[in-house]
């Protein structure tokens, strides 16, 4: 698990602007979707239409009336009238993907509070075609408008897929922009190519969050942290074990909370200085400006920590630990110390009991008891990145292909045998690797995900909860398979999600609009004191092991699930 001095005036800046009334809101909403979209003239009374580019589907096949078309013209022009002035942090352009996407090689794009431009907020041209899309972000310089247009700079027709105008409601009142854990239990899940390879251990039973100011609030379970957070503000990251938080102030000094033997309270450095936090289940290890290392809570091992200093990064495995230092020397505490002598290492990818270290030459070198004795750890070299399952992993060339090594059942064999596969996902005991197509292919545990995957292609990202894997398609339909009780059946038949996250047995997913549905493990539409969510406007989902907080763009969370691990409780 990975762990660059943070310069204190300017985080207490950061802060401070965080905390004033503004009129910035830092993520947000498709304000686009389902607007009154117009363009320059339309190619076909049927086909093309303008209000094709805000139906939320981002297919960019023209067979299947999903794209707009002008018709060839000089300075063709699409636009989207939001409703009134809005914020707008990022504006993503879909290109036609079928066929003429160099239609879109020279183009303009426009803010404006005028219908028909006759001043801006925002202009800037554009000569990259889209493939398939093009992110403009605005953050930095966030822009205020009611209009968006896109217009060629040449003579031809304007074809858009889809057009995303991400923001929010211009707002003078004070924006609640709360910062969750660096990591949670659905992006241990969803992004870091396994659970274990995550940066922290998730909780499993409570929430906290950074307010502006730098202060802290928490709830959920009394063991897991969810009471009790540290007093006072200057906070500027919270980190989490599995029934602890660790919190992170500017000049380096930390507070601990949660279940006391498990890195919530005994052992944690009274010093300052620290710039990074790892964990495992019970047990974390921080990180000085100088390479040292302090550790604290239950590692269950006589072994220590090393005692010198020039440590980059610390990772973590079940109850172990193993720090990389600047010229690639790795030592390793805790169960499964016996970490490689020699140097040369830029990473370490981890499974629940076993770590597989990276050579800058791409060769591999695996030691502790899943992935280093099953099955004979692969000799060659040029792997870019290795993922794992709770006791397999797989690593990935450049060419796409893919060796496995580890518990058989589990992900350690069978992997496909072709190539081009850009990215590889799991579920405690299944694989699943994406093509730049968008095919599946999945080996490891059949129940939990290693058969029965959508046979068809176009899918965009995979999400997974412990025994079940969910594809998210382009145009923002869902297929999940794997265990039934785990959200491998029941997903949502329509289109138009963003986006998905899990606990370890349910999926949400975030639609367009910002509503959610849910499904998977009994109770996913929470309880009756903890309920799904039934409105929208929602921008993001964290979660535990047993519950969700959604946010709102006015910083507003609900939280649902179980009301004794965080389900209930969060702030107003």
């Amino acid at each position: 698990m990975n762990l660059t001095p943070i310069n204190k005036n300017f985080s207490r800046a950061l802060l401070l602007i965080a905390s004033l009334v503004t009129t910035i809101i830092q993520a947000g909403i498709n304000l686009a979707y389902d607007k009154q979209a117009t363009q320059s003239s339309d190619v076909s009374s049927t086909l093309g239409r303008a209000s094709n580019a805000v139906d939320g589907n981002t297919d960019g096949n023209w067979y299947n009336n999903s794209t707009t078309s002008t018709k060839s013209e000089q300075g063709a022009w699409w636009q989207v009238d939001l409703g009134s002035k809005k914020i707008i942090n990022q504006i993503i352009i879909y290109n036609r993907t079928d066929c003429c996407a160099d239609r879109l090689k020279s183009y303009r794009v426009s803010i404006s509070n005028e219908e028909y431009f006759r001043t801006n907020t925002y202009q800037q041209d554009f000569y990259v075609v889209p493939n398939p899309k093009n992110i403009i972000r605005l953050d930095a310089q966030d822009k205020q408008g009611r209009y968006v247009r896109i217009q060629l700079l040449d003579k031809n027709h304007l074809s858009l897929a889809e057009v995303q105008v991400i923001g929010g409601e211009l707002c003078s009142s004070k924006i609640k922009n709360w910062r969750f854990p660096e990591v949670g239990y659905s992006s241990a899940h969803n992004d870091f190519g396994g659970t274990t390879n995550a940066l922290n251990y998730p909780n499993m039973g409570a929430f906290a969050v950074l307010d502006p100011d730098g202060s802290i609030t928490a709830w959920g379970g009394s063991n897991y942290g969810g009471v009790n957070p540290p007093t006072g503000g200057g906070y500027t990251k919270i980190y989490s074990a599995g029934s602890a938080f660790a919190a992170l102030k500017a000049d380096g000094t930390i507070a601990t909370w949660g279940d006391p033997d498990w890195g919530g309270k005994k052992g944690a450095p009274k010093s300052n200085g620290y710039i990074k936090i790892s964990s495992t289940l019970s047990a974390f290890a921080a990180l000085r400006v100088d390479g040292t290392i302090a550790t604290w809570g239950e590692t269950y091992s006589e072994n220590h920590p090393p005692i010198d200093n020039g440590y980059i990064e610390i990772y973590s495995a079940g109850n172990t630990f193993a720090a990389l230092k600047a010229n690639g020397t790795i030592t390793a505490w805790g169960g499964s110390a016996n970490a490689p002598t020699d140097s040369g290492y830029t990473k370490i990818y981890s499974n629940i009991s076993g770590f597989a270290a990276l050579k800058i030459d791409g060769s591999i070198t695996t030691w502790g008891d899943f992935g280093a004795k099953s099955k004979p750890t692969p000799r060659d070299s040029g792997y870019i990145r290795i993922y794992s399952t709770n006791s397999a992993f797989a690593a990935l060339k450049a060419d796409g292909s893919i060796t496995v090594w580890g518990n058989q059942r589990n992900g350690g064999s069978n992997a496909p045998r072709d190539s081009g596969y850009t990215k590889i996902y799991s579920t405690d005991s299944a694989f699943a690797a994406l093509k730049a197509d968008g095919s599946i292919t999945v080996w490891g545990n059949q129940r939990n995900g290693g058969s029965n995957a959508p046979r068809d292609s176009g899918y965009t990202k995979i999400y997974s909860t412990d025994s079940a894997f969910a594809a998210l398609k382009a145009d923002g339909s869902i297929k999940a398979w794997g265990n039934s009780s785990y959200g491998g059946k029941g997903a949502p038949k329509d289109s138009g999600y963003t986006k998905i996250s899990s606990t370890y047995g349910t999926f949400v997913a975030l639609k367009v609009n910002g509503s959610i549905t849910a499904w998977g493990w009994r109770g996913v539409d929470g309880s009756k004191d903890a309920p799904l969510p039934r409105d929208s406007g929602y921008i993001d989902i964290y979660s535990n092991q047993f519950s969700f907080a959604a946010v709102k763009a006015d910083g507003s969370i609900t939280a649902w699930g179980n009301p004794n691990y965080g389900g209930k409780g969060a702030p107003d």
